[in-house]
């Protein structure tokens, strides 16, 4: 004959809460996790990370602080001062889809010496020949200053712009207005 059926054990009992017991943590761990994730993009800054985020938002924008790539950094601070041991000026450009806007910069002193843009011309406007006058203006007064020994900054540490179309072109009204690139 057959053994007779065994009650269930205790044993076997517990087993099971205890899966359902983990099954529970697992669903309050992702809902913390959901709600701390949520924290940090409403405060803008992580939890570990706020300190550094306040201390990176008072810092001003003018200086170089790439926290992210100390390598490039160095690299564009050294070849600025060697630059400017050959007495050479910085010139910084800033191109939008609407205008373009250009600056001489005296890095030593941190300051700037010239600026000009598409916006203060009269014609104004995208294109070469806009940037071309906008790079006339810059040499105007930049001469103005006393300053005709120039180099183009083509990497900034927010920009990278090529040497071509109205960047060019605003280089090439640079050298035409009487500077030396």
């Amino acid at each position: 004959s057959p053994p007779p059926p065994r009650p269930p054990s205790s044993c076997s009992s517990q087993a099971g809460s205890h899966t359902n017991h983990r099954a529970i943590m697992r669903v309050v761990f992702a809902l913390l996790t959901l709600a701390a994730t949520a924290s940090a993009f409403m405060t803008g800054s992580s939890f570990a990370g706020s300190a550094i985020a306040a201390e990176r938002a008072s810092t001003s924008a003018s200086t170089i602080t790439m926290a992210r790539n100390p390598l490039k950094a160095m690299k564009i601070r050294t070849r600025r001062l060697t630059m400017n041991e050959k007495d050479k000026l910085r010139i910084s450009v800033f191109r939008s889809n609407n205008h373009i806007y250009a600056q001489v910069i005296n890095d030593l002193e941190g300051t700037t010496l010239a600026s000009a843009s598409s916006r203060s011309l009269e014609a104004g406007g995208s294109n070469k020949a806009a940037a071309f006058e906008v790079g006339k203006a810059l040499a105007e007064a930049a001469k103005a200053k006393g300053v005709t020994n120039l180099y183009f900054d083509r990497e900034s540490a927010s920009h990278k712009y090529m040497y071509h179309g109205r960047v060019a072109s605003l280089i090439d009204g640079v050298r035409e207005g009487g500077c030396e690139l």
